[in-house]
């Protein structure tokens, strides 16, 4: 069940992430318009807005935080050197263990967001053009990375105690379990 409800949140963040990724192209292309059209008119139709690039540089950290949760049982990137040689029970532990490790630093880095959070929260910081609140947009952060963390860990431990069984279908430890006792009392 708990894996249902972080794959789901994972999922509904990768779509937010996409939201994000439009919202920073129609701002984009919004800015560019209005300071050409700024610049045709020599200065007489001002639409310029402030905050363009402080809205996008927030949208793609966002946006990368959003995305990287649905994707990380996406695979990884391999070195087909070092696993070429490996059996597929040794490769799987590699890869469980690298999901694992990648779990730790992001729950790492959730840890020291929610400090930055407290920080702006207690300093009231703004941002510098449209002085929106840090601490809304850390608290954000926080939550992206903390959810990212805690697939990785579901993902790495999924990993770990999965194994493929001769149809190739892979099976928990539980299912296999499952299974023989299934076949005892036929």
């Amino acid at each position: 069940m708990l894996y249902k409800a972080v794959d789901s949140v994972a999922l509904w963040m990768h779509r937010m992430s996409g939201l994000l990724l439009i919202s920073m192209m129609a701002i984009v292309v919004v800015d560019v318009a209005t300071r050409a059209l700024f610049d045709v008119s020599d200065g007489h139709w001002d639409l310029t807005f402030l905050g363009g690039i402080e809205l996008v540089s927030f949208g793609l950290l966002l946006c990368i935080l959003f995305s990287l949760p649905h994707c990380v049982d996406k695979g990884q990137v391999v070195v087909d050197l070092f696993t070429q040689n490996m059996s597929k029970a040794t490769e799987r532990l590699v890869n469980g263990l690298y999901t694992l490790a990648f779990a730790a630093l992001w729950l790492a880095m959730s840890w020291r967001f929610y400090h930055a959070y407290t920080a702006a929260l207690e300093t009231m910081e703004t941002s510098q053009d449209l002085l929106l609140p840090l601490s809304d947009i850390y608290l954000l952060v926080v939550a992206a990375t903390f959810i990212l963390g805690l697939r990785s860990l579901l993902v790495g431990i999924r990993g770990l105690t999965t194994r493929k069984t001769p149809s190739g279908q892979p099976t928990s430890p539980k299912t296999e379990h499952n299974q023989t006792a299934e076949g005892e009392h036929r």
